[in-house]
């Protein structure tokens, strides 16, 4: 049984003694892990032979703090200039720097919802109010988000945890008919070729970014994300950032990892090939989920939903479940190996068999 948590000391900002605290994807050993949307296969053996090659001496230095090498292998690889690419300790901490940068007391962020939960407590910390609009049918765009007058509008594509994707056209409308800031978290694009919007960062001043190394480069251990914005908005950004949020070795590992672009585009494939199985196993269930753009599946399971997640997890695999409306009747799944597939697929046929 946990323990009741402590009184908070008096000096403690009212915002943050109000906060939940965002809750991350339970960690675990010796188990099929398919809760967080890692990637299921190891990264590029470049990144490897970065591990293998570290000297005491280099981890005695701090590190660039611009990380100036990493962001030019990134403006090369992903056709932006170098000036409008931050580096940060994953995804999540361009995010906070996003956030800090932009927003004050009194300000507004609105956001797409069910998303990602860490907005939330973004927004908490900085004593802003965040606006939950719900997706239009079938997850589609809610057209009322540039009318709300949010300093930043914020959203996943794909969408997590549903998995969806808003096509280009309408994210760059969208940005056209907000005054603000529109962010556009694409940790899982890799995953759905030809919904980036990095091909339009130039045409719209008021658009950024994020990418992540967590999923599709294998790095969820490394903490590696990109920002990418308006090299004038990079700058202000930069001043927020802590002044060596990328450590010496990420770097490192970043960089070999970008460079084995035959690795990443197996990486993807493999993963878009398990995704495609899993889908034709599941099926079998009757469960239904909205198409995936990325490497999970929001399957709807019914209400027992919670039960299953418990079953599994006593069974050594982890899935995602939340106990929260719009959600609790969900189990979001993340693609595995085939090995680990299996084992889900045999525990599923177990525990759902009349």
């Amino acid at each position: 049984m946990s323990e009741p948590p402590r009184p908070a000391p008096r000096q403690v900002r009212p915002a943050i003694r109000a906060m939940r605290g965002y809750t991350p994807g339970e960690q675990a050993i010796d188990c099929v892990k398919l809760n967080t949307n890692e990637s299921a296969w190891p990264p590029s053996p470049r990144v490897h032979e970065v591990l293998r090659a570290v000297a005491d001496d280099h981890l005695r230095l701090y590190p660039d703090p611009r990380a100036e090498r990493l962001r030019a292998a990134a403006a090369e690889v992903f056709g932006v200039p170098a000036e409008a690419i931050l580096a940060g300790n994953g995804s999540d901490d361009c995010l906070t720097i996003l956030f800090r940068t932009l927003l004050d007391p009194g300000d507004r962020v609105a956001c797409p919802w069910p998303t990602y939960g860490l907005y939330d407590e973004l927004a908490a910390i900085q004593g802003v109010a965040i606006e939950h609009v719900d997706w239009a049918r079938d997850w589609r765009l809610p057209s009322v988000l540039p009318r709300l007058g949010a300093k930043l509008l914020i959203l996943a594509n794909p969408n997590n945890p549903s998995g969806t994707v808003v096509p280009v056209a309408e994210l760059r409308r969208l940005a056209d008919a907000h005054d603000g800031i529109l962010a556009v978290d694409e940790a899982y694009v890799d995953f759905c070729p030809g919904a980036s919007l990095l091909p339009c960062l130039a045409a719209h001043p008021n658009l950024v970014v994020l990418r992540s190394f967590s999923k599709s480069y294998a790095l969820a251990g490394a903490r590696l994300g990109l920002m990418f914005a308006a090299p004038a908005l990079i700058e202000q950004c930069m001043k927020v950032k802590d002044s060596y949020n990328v450590n010496r070795l990420t770097q490192e590992l970043g960089l070999a990892a970008l460079a084995d672009r035959e690795h990443h585009r197996q990486l993807v494939e493999r993963t878009l090939a398990e995704r495609a199985r899993l889908e034709r196993e599941l099926a079998a269930f009757g469960w239904q989920w909205p198409e995936s753009g990325a490497n999970f599946l929001f399957c709807r399971v019914g209400e027992h939903a919670g039960e299953l997640y418990r079953a599994l997890k006593a069974r050594g695999i982890l899935v995602r479940w939340w106990d929260r409306p719009q959600l609790r009747e969900h189990l979001r799944i993340s693609v595995g190996t085939p090995a680990q597939s299996d084992r889900l697929l045999a525990a599923l046929r177990a525990l759902l068999a009349p």
